[in-house]
């Protein structure tokens, strides 16, 4: 079997990657890697090819303008576009789509090039494969990530760009052959937000690993870190996220800062992506910007650190530095799709406090390594910071859970189950010589009237809920 990967945001390159070096360089490049290489360690597996964008960045890093790099015998990621084309971020690479994707036709076209499935990763490189299932006749499997809906819920600005987004979404979710989502919140809520009638064997739940984390050792996160704290040995209260308002780092440190006791007892530290590349008047540097605020407004530059940049090997140590200083890791956005950063604690033995919305209930339900808080609360993320961090009892039977559910943490499972999915689904379009058009839900305006499957779409509130009942797997019941 030959699985082709398509994966256009971001800076998507052979480990190690620079998480945070820009906005779109994030976990789903970690699912990428780390997905591919546990379908490559498959025998029935011959090779795997990833499909990114090509373009010529200095600072990002002069192997994305080259158009072939070898990750491992079995795995080829290949760059597609005009050589020394600019980086663009989501909103903007939607207009380089119609070219990349009559560059992948051509490449696909050319006869040595034969693929057995195609896995597409958010819906703008949906349309690229779309298009080649198309010439192929293979199937097209869709794993979205993260939803405009829920961003839009979470709070995220209601504007064309990101109705623009959700109707690409909507055409993915439509004509994929198949659906792979990591969390039953994505299969039971999210997915069917969109209106789209879905038979329940196109969509599966397949449960990720966690991602390799570098070995660097506790020691190396206390150097890493020390510089910034005045007292580095206290607890660590760490997050690790994008600087975006939908991951409400705002809010942890608003509730660290307005707690004299959690202040005393423990150091607040914040990676909130490379901050070097953060391009002024954008969302990330005014996060960024409330960040430093808060920080210097309650006079926290000893007790709470905000550093501008790190690497792979910084994070993996202050995962481990968090552990041994018997701290916490804090995910606290509005609404978290999955939630990559407490599957990454609990393989270090870290305990997590985390958002009751999204992907990290069914983490925590499964690992039970954590507890949720809401995260329109302040009040209740300080209360289970300090119960946590005050109970060394709490703290160990929380780790000791972590530990014990390492096996629940690889990836085997998922390739299993991932190329299982792949090859039903190619028998299935070969049985269907035009397999019919995808039924989309009717969705009823205020007015009364239907609404068309065009945009502008309704408001979030009146999208059908319906009732999809996907196939699950992974940890599921």
């Amino acid at each position: 079997m030959h699985i082709l990967h398509i994966a256009l945001g971001g800076c998507l390159r052979a480990p190690p990657v620079t998480y945070g070096i820009t906005p779109d360089t994030g976990g789903h490049i970690a699912y990428v890697l780390e997905a591919a290489s546990a379908q490559a360690a498959r025998p029935d597996v011959d090779h795997i090819t990833i499909i990114t964008r090509r373009f010529r960045n200095e600072m990002l890093g002069l192997i994305h303008d080259q158009e072939i790099e070898c990750v491992s015998d079995k795995i080829t990621i290949r760059r597609i576009g005009a050589p020394a084309s600019p980086y663009r971020e989501k909103d903007a690479a939607l207009a380089d789509l119609p070219d990349l994707t009559e560059a992948l036709l051509r490449h696909a076209s050319r006869p040595d090039q034969r693929y057995d499935a195609i896995h597409v990763h958010f819906a703008d490189a949906a349309q690229l494969g779309l298009a080649l299932a198309q010439k192929l006749n293979i199937p097209v499997i869709y794993t979205p990530h993260a939803l405009g809906i829920d961003k839009l819920q979470a709070g995220g600005r209601n504007c064309p760009a990101l109705h623009a987004r959700i109707a690409m979404e909507r055409s993915a979710i439509a004509q994929a052959d198949g659906i792979i989502v990591s969390t039953r919140d994505e299969a039971s809520h999210q997915i069917p937000r969109y209106g789209v009638a879905l038979n329940r064997s196109r969509l599966r739940q397949i449960t990720p690993g966690v991602p390799t984390l570098d070995p660097a050792p506790a020691a190396q996160g206390r150097t890493f870190i020390a510089r910034h704290l005045a007292h580095p040995d206290r607890p660590v209260i760490l997050a690790i996220a994008r600087a975006v308002e939908k991951k409400n780092l705002v809010l942890l440190a608003q509730a660290y800062a307005s707690d004299p006791g959690l202040r005393e007892r423990a150091n607040l530290v914040i990676l909130a992506g490379q901050h070097a590349g953060v391009q002024p008047g954008t969302e990330e540097a005014g996060v960024i910007a409330q960040l430093h605020h808060i920080r210097h407004a309650a006079g926290l530059e000893g007790q709470f650190a905000l550093p501008a940049a790190h690497e792979a090997h910084d994070v993996a140590s202050l995962y481990r530095f968090a552990a041994h200083t018997r701290g916490v890791l804090v995910n606290p956005a509005r609404h978290e799709p999955f939630g990559l950063t407490l599957l990454e604690a609990a393989s270090v033995g870290l305990p997590v406090l985390a958002t009751n919305r999204g992907g990290p209930v069914d983490i925590i339900a499964r690992l039970g390594h954590g507890l949720l808080f809401s995260p329109d609360s302040p009040d209740s993320l300080t209360d289970r910071l300090n119960h946590l961090l005050s109970s060394p009892e709490l703290w160990a039977r929380l780790s000791g859970s972590a530990t014990r559910h390492q096996a629940l943490l690889g990836w085997e499972n998922y390739a299993a189950d991932s190329v299982e999915f792949y090859r039903k689904l190619g028998r299935q379009r070969q049985r269907l010589a035009r397999p019919a058009p995808r039924r989309l839900a009717t969705t009823v305006l205020p007015s009364g009237n239907i609404a068309p499957s065009v945009l502008p779409l309704p408001a979030f509130s009146q999208l059908i809920d319906s009732a999809t009942q996907p196939q699950l797997s992974g940890w599921s019941a």
